[in-house]
């Protein structure tokens, strides 16, 4: 999906309209619409505004990734990195573990 159908869609799942948006990005109105047709693309700092208005990666915004990284599950990455690298290997080990058993249950299910 192109950048300016991710916008709209987005845009649309949040309820906001166009001139809301434009406001929160500090842009004209009119260039929401022209990014959502395709006709404009934005500075890279005004498509991270936009990501973070959205909740969503930069990467999910312009086409690189359909996966929408779920707010809960980049706090736990966010905090395992922070963490000594003893019990960041300690936690991670054990994820690796649990994924390859889940992975084995769907298999064989």
């Amino acid at each position: 999906m192109s950048f300016g159908k991710r916008v709209s869609e987005l845009r649309k799942q949040h309820k906001i309209s166009q001139e809301e948006l434009s406001k929160k990005i500090e842009v004209h109105q009119n260039v929401i619409g022209r990014y959502e047709r395709e006709e404009a693309k934005p500075s890279i700092e005004v498509a991270s505004k936009l990501a973070d208005i959205f909740n969503v990666s930069l990467d999910y915004l312009v086409g690189k990734t359909e996966l929408l990284m779920d707010e809960s599950i980049s706090n736990r990455i966010l905090t395992i990195q922070k963490l000594p690298d003893t019990d960041r290997e300690h936690i991670l080990f054990t994820i690796d573990a649990m994924i390859r058993d889940a992975k084995a249950r769907l298999a064989y299910s």
